[in-house]
């Protein structure tokens, strides 16, 4: 703010050292910039994506999970009444002889 002319002060001009100083403090906080965008980089490669894996691994499962109750219903026929209870498939009420 030492910059800015308030009225009734004297702003003399800036000089050399207040130049490089000004650009030293640019570079600092761009070097900062840098480092910060890196860890948000590492943030994502190690823990967003490694989130991104597991999930990806669990929705298959659940696939493979429904995949094999399909497989399972297929041994009844369509018009019987069936309870699924988790895994576990039974009929319920079937009048057929077999």
């Amino acid at each position: 703010m030492a910059d800015l002319p308030v009225p009734g002060s004297i702003a003399p001009p800036p000089n050399v050292k207040m130049h490089k100083l000004w650009t030293e403090q640019q570079i600092a906080e761009l070097e900062c910039k840098v480092k910060r965008l890196e860890a948000d980089a590492e943030e994502i490669i190690r823990a967003r994506l490694k989130r991104i894996e597991a999930e990806v691994i669990g929705t298959k499962r659940k696939i493979a999970a429904l995949m094999k109750r399909g497989d399972e219903l297929e041994k009844f026929g369509l018009e019987d009444v069936i309870d699924i209870n988790g895994q576990v498939i039974k009929r319920l009420g079937h009048n057929k002889e077999e």
